[in-house]
């Protein structure tokens, strides 16, 4: 198995979702390989959880979508939501050789399975200890301009780093930017002036998401003045 499978399993399941011993972790799986799925359920078992898998597939997942009616998604619902609420923690591994694949998706049709589904979505970010990645694939390189192995190398290299050590450095900007009131940024064709003032900053060292490493807040609304060229 490739090592750089077993360090980011190694990773999500320490750092990211922070397993413990008989926890139980939905490992959600779409189009990503079978080995870093089996790599997960083996990192899962050596903290001594309990891991459950789900595989999933953007083509059938799109077949299902179409002209689904109510009563499908609500069972959906029904049996998606007792399994969530059993969990202590979810992992969504999300790959996709088309990332196109759902572009002609009727879109009525994707807006009820979402409000129907919502309530399982709502609990999974609020009562699990979850975390979310895509997975490397050649369209995504494609996209990047980069072939699939560097656009790999440049992946793994970015989500197989010491988030926790991470988090630590962030912590000091965190606190800067809470504490922080007029800012300004230059670049070429950059000038912009705003202000934080009151504003949170949020520090994230792949908890959730991985890759991970901004600290993020927003700008005082209508304090923003300057230009991007």
């Amino acid at each position: 198995m490739d090592p750089r499978l077993e360090r980011l399993a190694a990773n999500i399941v320490s750092h990211s979702t922070n397993l413990q011993a008989e926890e139980k972790v939905l490992i959600h799986a779409f189009d990503v390989p079978q080995e870093m799925t089996l790599a997960l359920v083996r990192a899962t078992r050596e903290r001594g959880a309990i891991p459950y898998v789900q595989l999933q597939n953007a083509r059938i997942d799109r077949e299902w979508l179409i002209g689904g009616p109510d009563e499908q998604f609500e069972a959906a619902l029904s049996w998606e939501m007792d399994r969530m609420k059993a969990m202590d923690a979810y992992v969504a591994l999300r790959g996709s050789e088309n990332v196109f694949e759902t572009s002609d998706l009727p879109q009525e049709d994707l807006k009820r399975a979402i409000r129907i589904l919502k309530p399982v979505l709502d609990w999974r970010v609020k009562k699990t200890k979850w975390c979310v990645l895509r997975w490397p694939t050649p369209s995504m390189a494609q996209q990047a301009r980069m072939s699939t192995e560097a656009f790999e190398t440049f992946y793994f290299d970015a989500c197989c780093m010491d988030y926790g050590r991470m988090s630590e450095g962030m912590a000091a900007l965190e606190e800067r930017m809470k504490e922080a009131d007029k800012v300004h940024i230059t670049g070429p064709g950059t000038d912009l002036h705003f202000s934080l003032k009151d504003i949170s900053a949020v520090a994230c060292g792949g908890t959730h998401n991985i890759p991970d490493g901004e600290v993020f807040s927003c700008p005082v609304r209508d304090s923003v003045e300057g230009h991007v060229t």
